[in-house]
């Protein structure tokens, strides 16, 4: 049964990171969008902000939720899948 909580855990990671990426990634885009080369500098320079506010400026700007879904909702499946392979697995 642990070997199908470590599944789950892999799985939540590698949900996590890939989403993350892609999430800034796409924050990024928004921002150079918006704000040109430099404003893709300073956004690096504050990634955590960047990250979070720039899927917030898409939807209410621009009406588009898919950066929003993809920073927090794989955010979200990711600690959920993670949560859920530490309960299987249990305490050894």
């Amino acid at each position: 049964m642990k070997t199908i909580g470590k599944v789950f855990m892999a799985l939540g990671g590698i949900v996590w990171v890939v989403c993350g990426l892609l999430g800034f990634i796409i924050s990024l885009a928004i921002v150079n969008n918006v704000a040109g080369f430099w404003g893709v500098v300073i956004g690096f320079a504050i990634a955590p902000v960047t990250f979070a506010a720039a899927p917030w400026y898409a939807l209410v700007q621009w009406g588009n939720w898919f950066p929003l879904l993809i920073n927090y909702g794989g955010g979200i499946c990711g600690t959920l899948l993670w949560g859920i392979g530490s309960l299987i697995n249990g305490k050894d």
